[in-house]
Parts: structure tokens; sequence; C-alpha cells
């Protein structure tokens, strides 16, 4: 495969760009280890898989850690690379936030230079680097790479065996596809199943570009695969003999892979169903998802054969989990690679001048429409709002209206100012800032969100809460709330689960009425001592509402402890009413 600057005919100014290319990635990479360490673990994912690699450090359990894990194997079923990791991080660093998420932050910065390379192969380094750019920018890619979670890491190892499989096809060395193959197996130890869809791709893509005499690459792929069995078979097999008595089928039945395919499960069945992901995309990716669409119409009708690997990468993940039931936003960060390389490549094409003013006006105009859709939920409610009035044959009240008129203003200007660009022949001036254009805002928010937003957004209280509960040393502890909390475990070092034996924890669930909740309190801690504590988790009542510590606060019982997520209360006897110091709420 050529690329566009073959290596021994590169000047000294395109090594030198290549540096600051480097350089910049670096910067970008390293921004996500600012502020790491911030609090709280998330209460779910991220805790969850913070809790087994604790675990490890304290009772073993390297292959299996089902005995110790939080719901046992419905946590310990994911594959434990990424635990893995963790437990040398906590070895390392101590058992910390920043530990928790060191890997998951320093595989994100190391897959933008995959990316990079990535668009070295295929067409140039400019293209690669604004693709890592787009990527790496993304404030949704910033999140998950600074959380605990395995997404970022099977992204990095996704990436790079894609990377081989693109070697391999150009240079057909043995060494690639043994590489490929490991970090497909890699993608396996750390998420079920995902990682197939990169070999997948390739055999896609190969069979519907195969030309004669390409045996000797079929062979290499079968090598490729031979090395990701021998990566991640060990552990499959282990897990199915010991957990699942030798079924063969025990990983499609325990994940419950038709289920969440074809019903949903965890209640992350969506509305907009099949559009789903549509909407995701321009919301979460707008600086780039008119390119995205647009260079898949060009690479589709003309065939690029090198190109139509990111292509057929990005609809196979897109179709994939449009089409099954159980849906979360963190599904388009596979898609989001190959949609940030096919955006670049488009840019980079417009800011050398290769379309025609109309198309680029249209481009541009389109990218505006999607960063203004994507810039504020309540303009997207609302016209869902307006839309479903129109359906039903009724006019938006006025006050909808009214609400809506920032968002139409906006979005007249948009189109106009595109058409005005058109219209006055104006696009050659802008053409060589549209790159800049494009990432600056990204930059702004990602750099935004490290360096204040999530200094205090994901604060639930969790560890004041679990510092509460050091300085009080109550003999029991009662949880109200649906479901066990990842969060509340990891803070309060296991004692929910039998980590520690000095507390009895008590977990009730609340009742479907609402006003029912105060009264249905007060009979689950009829019998609870004075030193004992009532910990009610807010947000853990009714699914996607919260709860205020008024409305639940039970009979002769005070508000002792109050976060963005907890309330605690402690039973006073009328005679120390007087004497109780509450404490102050953060």
């Amino acid at each position: 495969m050529e690329r566009l600057y073959p290596t021994i005919f590169e000047s000294p100014s395109a090594k030198q760009t290549e540096r600051l290319y480097v350089f910049a990635l670096l910067a970008v990479g390293l921004l996500r280890f600012l502020n790491l360490g911030f609090e709280d673990l998330q209460a779910w994912d991220e805790a969850l898989y913070a809790v087994r690699a604790e675990g490890i450090l304290r009772f073993g359990g390297f292959l299996d850690q089902t005995q110790f894990s939080i719901g046992g194997l419905y946590s310990s079923l994911h594959p434990p690379l990424y635990v893995w990791l963790t437990s040398v991080s906590f070895f390392l660093f101590g058992v910390t936030e920043f530990a928790a998420r060191f890997f998951s932050a320093l595989f994100g910065g190391l897959t933008l230079f995959v990316i990079y390379r990535l668009g070295k192969e295929l067409q140039s380094a400019k293209i690669g680097f604004l693709a890592a750019m787009l990527f790496g920018l993304n404030p949704f890619v910033t999140f998950f790479a600074r959380q605990g979670q395995f997404d970022t890491t099977l992204v990095f190892f996704m990436s790079a065996s894609a990377l081989c499989y693109l070697r391999l096809e150009s240079e057909r060395r043995t060494s690639f596809a043994l590489i490929a193959g490991a970090a497909t197996g890699a993608a396996l130890m750390t998420k079920l199943f995902v990682g197939l869809g990169i070999p997948l791709s390739f055999f896609l893509w190969k069979a519907a570009t195969q030309a004669d005499g390409e045996k000797g690459l079929w062979r290499a792929f079968l090598v490729s695969l031979g090395m990701t069995i021998l990566v991640a078979a060990p552990w499959y097999v282990y897990m199915t003999i010991v957990e699942g008595h030798g079924n063969p089928l025990f990983f499609f039945g325990a994940s419950a892979l038709l289920t969440r395919s074809f019903s949903g499960v965890e209640g992350n069945v969506k509305p907009l169903e099949v559009f789903y992901f549509v909407n995701q995309l321009v919301v979460l990716f707008p600086l780039g998802v008119t390119w995205l669409c647009f260079g898949l119409y060009r690479i589709f009708k003309s065939k690029d054969r090198s190109w139509l690997l990111m292509a057929v990468w990005f609809a196979l993940f897109f179709v994939t989990f449009s089409l099954m039931r159980t849906k979360l936003a963190v599904y388009l960060l596979p898609m989001l690679l190959p949609a940030s390389l096919i955006a670049a490549r488009e840019i980079v094409e417009l800011s050398t001048g290769m379309y025609s003013n109309r198309l680029a006006a249209f481009l541009i105009g389109g990218t505006g429409i999607s960063f203004l859709w994507a810039s504020n939920q309540s303009w997207r409610n609302l016209t869902k709002t307006i839309a479903a009035d129109i359906l039903h044959g009724r006019l938006p009240d006025f006050t909808t209206m009214l609400m809506y008129l920032p968002f139409m203003v906006l979005l007249v200007s948009t189109v106009f100012l595109s058409f005005l660009v058109y219209n006055k022949d104006k696009l050659h001036q802008f053409r060589p800032a549209i790159s800049i254009l494009v990432l600056l805002p990204s930059f702004v928010l990602s750099f935004y969100n490290v360096v204040r937003y999530d200094q205090y957004q994901y604060k639930d209280g969790a560890r004041e809460l679990a510092d509460l509960i050091d300085e009080r040393q109550p003999s029991t502890i009662v949880v109200a709330g649906f479901d066990r909390n990842p969060q509340l475990t990891f803070y309060l070092d296991g004692v929910d689960i039998g980590w520690r034996d000095d507390i009895r924890v008590k977990r009730v669930a609340p009742p479907a009425n609402r006003s029912q909740f105060r009264v249905w309190l007060s009979e689950q801690t009829g019998d609870l001592s004075s030193d004992g504590l009532l910990i009610v988790e807010k947000d853990k009542f009714i699914r996607y509402e919260w709860v205020t510590a008024e409305e639940v606060n039970p009979v002769d019982f005070t508000l002792v402890f109050e976060s963005k997520r907890y309330a605690a209360f402690q039973w006073i006897p009328s005679t120390q009413l007087a004497l109780l110091t509450r404490r102050p709420i953060p």
C-alpha cells in the first residue's frame, strides 16, 4: 500500500511537522492524567471493577473473582485484563481513584498514536494527526479515558489490531499477523465478544476486495486467529470448566447475549430504538458527523480499497449495535475511531481545495447545525415536544415556542451564514483554518471538563460518608435502595459483601408507592440501636428520579449527613436531642 509521503522522499520540513504532531498528541494524551484522582468512583461500572481489583489483592483469585465480587458471577463474568492491571496499579499507587483510572488514561493516550499511525498508513500524517485530535479531544472520549472502565482499553487493543491487519495487507509479514492476533486476544480479555469485530471487519473487507494471488494473506489471517485463541482461550476455558461446569455455551447464556440483543436488559432499551446511535452520533460527534456521512458516501461509491476497511469497521459496529435492543452510549466508542479517520480525510481534502464551494458550504453548514443540536439538551427536548404536537394535530403552546425561539434564531443564522460564505465566494479564505475551527470547541470543552467540571460533577459524597462511618463506628447499618451499590462497597471496604465483620449491614428495597417511604423506613429501622445508621441512596428509590432527605426521614430519626447521592439518619433518644451536633453537610 502506497503512502502519500514515502519515507525515503520525506523532506526535513515534513519531518519537523511530524515531530510537532507527535508533541501535540503527547500533550493531549497527558491531559488525561490531569486531576485524574477526582472523587468519587462512579456508582456502577467504575466501582464494580475497582472492587474486583482490590479483592485480588486481598484474597487472590487471579483467574476467577466470583467468590468476592459484587453479585458473584454477574461481575466476574467480564474478562479480567483491566481488573488485573488495576490490581497492579493499586499495588503501586495504593487503593485510590487515581490508581483505578491509571491504565484507562494510559491506554487512552496511546490510542491517539495508533490512530495517527493508521492515518499515515491510509493516506497521510496530516490525516492521522487530525483524526487523532478529533477522537482524543472529543469530550465524550475524554470522559471514558478518565474512567476506570474497560472501554478505553478495549478500543486501544482494537485499534492496534486494525493497524496490524492493515500493515499485514500491505507488507505480508507474519509478525503483523501475530501482533494483530495478540491484540485481538487482549481485546477479548478486556470485554466479551466485542474485539472480534476487527478480524471480522478485515475478513469482510478482504472478501469484498479480494484479488488473485492472495492465498498467502488468508494463511496469515488464520495465523492471527490462532494467536487470538492462544491469548484468550485459557481464561475462557477455565471459567467454562469452573463456573460453567463444562457447558460450551456458558458465556453466551451467562452474559444473556440473546436477551441483550432481542429483548434488552437493565432498563437500557431506548425509545429511539434503531435510530438511537444516529442521534448519538450527532450529539456526541457533532464536529465530525457531517464529514463522516459524506466520507462514507464517497468511500462506498468509489470503492477506495484501503479506506473501505475503515468504512466496513464503522458500518459493522453501527449496524450491529443499532439492531441490538440493549443500547448504551459507550457502545459508540468503537465506532468513533474509524469515524474520526473518515471525517479527518474529508476535512483535510476540503482544506486543500478539493471540493466545490457549494459542497464545502453544505458540509460546513451541516457541521454548524450538528454542533447547535448537540449543545443544549433542553432544545432537543423542545424539538421532540413540538414535533409530537404537530404529529398529533396540535399547535405548540406559546410558552414552548418562546423557549424554542433562541434555537430557531441560531439555526436560521447558521444556514444563512453558510449560504453567505458560498454566495460571496469567500470560502477560499477559510479553507486552511477549517481544521482548527473544528478542533477548537472540542479542546475548550475537554480542557474545561478536566480542570474544572470533573472536580465537582461526580462528587457523590461516598468518601465523606465513609469518613463519617469510620468516625462513629456504628454496630449496624441499614442501607435503603434497590440493587447493590458498588460505589458504597468500594468506599466502605466491602462491608456489605462480607469483607469486614465489625459492622452488620442490612439492605432493604423500597416500596413502589412514593407516599409510603417514610412509614416504610420507620418500620425497617424499628430495631435499630442508637449507634446504628440508616443510609438512604437517594437515586435508588425510583428509577431516573431522586428522593429528598425530607420525604424519607423516618419518625424519631435525625439527619446526620447529606450529600448529592446519600443521606444518613440516626435514631436519637429524646434525652439526647439537645446534645446532638449535626455534622456539616458537604
